[in-house]
């Protein structure tokens, strides 16, 4: 039977899903219905719609020059190229003919230099393929936001403690939204490019960690600030030489570390923020650490690689326990209660379970269990469902889970229970879209009090809250 067969039906034509109200499915007009018709558990929520604040916003300005070009000479602009993209980028230069009309000679030197240097990083690329991608290509290779580079939603992230989240969008600003507040802050600087996550420090109300191209920024937002747009006097730039672009950080749920990861790096950078010092975690197989996520209780980390290979932290001693998914890379992962971890694969329409791994139990025979099919399917309503996961969530209680799915436009929500140590997993229900809309990237809120609350970026520019109330 399939894992979708009990799910209520979907709304009618120009309707959607608002929320569901102890077992009831709530929907209403897309355009005119509205969520405080059936309850006021997100009245104070911040409403959020990106595309407005975007929409005057061209990329290309700021790379508009006020001034008229002038012609370098061949010196000048090999050194710029170098300094900007590299050794190989300038030999490219100076081996260029309609570029280097000054010097022949160079120009065949440097080309035949160039050569030689292409044969090495071909062999280096052989041994080492998570390194063929450069700069945004490996945040979009790797990023669990539909359509990353084009999305106007890149990320987002709930504060742990507080109605408080922030919104990474398109033109690489992060606008933080807060219920007590109606300004909306601005964070951006120079460094901060191709923005591909966000994580907000726990145990304070101030500080998030951005991953870029260039490295982490951590900000220090005031909340009884003013000031909508914080200089970047209120930033760190924490990064190290070979670890970018950075796709991922996470803090520890007690709020001392900070872990962040690179598609490019073979090691998982452990930061002291205070300090502004880092210890690499390294191993030589699996290619670069594409992201990792702490359990609840901070004792271990689950790290997937760029290759098939994954590994479960310890972090008192910091040892690993390697493990291999099958056919794949781990494309999404997520701790619940007792340790247990669930991890999907990437083109594999199967929800995996994790637990009481060797680390622990000293056991030797642990293996991923399998515990959700989820194979495509079509709807009664002609929408198709399932299929290979592009992200997954838990909320913060373990009892609801949200899959996002690469091939269709709704997310479906299962609920959780343990039942003398099985995870038991039932249908929710579906979230739909307005019109044509896909769901980019969602969280849960962590600091609901009345069941669950699931947030999501539509490609619209939309965020949508999704709150699951049970009054029982």
């Amino acid at each position: 039977m399939s894992a979708f067969h009990g799910f209520p039906d979907l709304p009618g034509a120009d309707e959607t899903a608002f929320c569901k109200i102890d077992e009831v499915y709530c929907c209403g007009n897309a355009r005119y219905g509205n969520i405080t018709t059936f309850t006021n558990t997100t009245k104070k929520h911040p409403v959020i719609n990106v595309a407005r604040d975007i929409h005057h916003h061209r990329t290309t300005d700021e790379n508009i020059s006020m001034y008229i070009d002038v012609e370098d000479n061949l010196l000048k602009k090999i050194t710029s190229v170098w300094y900007k993209q590299g050794f190989l980028e300038a030999l490219g230069v100076a081996a260029d003919p309609g570029v280097n009309r000054e010097s022949p000679l160079l120009a065949v030197a440097a080309s035949y230099v160039l050569k030689v240097a292409n044969v090495f990083t071909a062999f280096r690329y052989f041994l080492q393929p998570h390194l063929k991608d450069i700069g945004p290509k490996i945040v979009s290779n790797y990023s669990r936001t539909r359509n990353w580079g084009n999305a106007p939603v890149k990320c987002l992230a709930w504060h742990p403690h507080t109605t408080k989240i922030a919104v990474a969008t398109v033109d690489d600003n992060v606008r933080v939204y807060c219920s007590e507040v109606q300004f909306v802050s601005m964070l951006k600087c120079k460094a901060q490019g191709h923005v591909s996550s966000l994580c907000w420090r726990p145990y304070s109300a101030s500080e998030i960690a951005v991953g870029c191209e260039q490295g982490v920024i951590v900000w220090t937002v005031d909340p009884n600030s003013m000031f909508t747009k914080p200089s970047s006097s209120n930033a760190i730039v924490l990064k190290r030489s070979g670890h970018s672009p950075v796709t991922d950080v996470s803090w520890s749920p007690n709020g001392d570390l900070l872990i962040s990861c690179s598609g490019a790096d073979t090691s998982m950078m452990v930061w002291d923020v205070s300090m502004e010092t880092a210890v690499p975690l390294r191993r030589v197989a699996g290619g670069g650490i594409v992201f990792a996520r702490w359990s609840l209780d901070a004792s271990k980390v689950f790290a997937a690689t760029s290759s098939i290979i994954f590994r479960v932290w310890e972090t008192k001693r910091w040892t690993p326990e390697r493990w291999c998914a099958r056919g794949c890379r781990v494309l999404a992962a997520c701790w619940g209660p007792n340790d247990l971890l669930l991890f999907a694969a990437k083109g594999e329409p199967m929800i995996y379970a994790l637990t009481n791994t060797g680390l622990m139990s000293g056991a030797q025979t642990s293996k991923a269990v399998p515990i959700l099919d989820i194979t495509k399917v079509e709807l009664a309503s002609g929408h198709p469902v399932g299929g290979p996961v592009l992200d997954m969530c838990w909320d913060p209680t373990g009892r609801y889970l949200a899959l996002l799915f690469e091939e269709s436009p709704l997310i479906a929500v299962f609920c959780t229970t343990h039942l003398m140590m099985q995870l038991k997993i039932t249908p929710c229900c579906f979230i739909n879209g307005v019109d044509n809309e896909l769901p980019l990237t969602m969280a849960f809120q962590q600091n609901f009090t009345d069941g669950a609350c699931l947030t999501i970026a539509w490609s619209s520019g939309r965020i949508q809250h999704f709150p699951i109330v049970y009054n029982m």
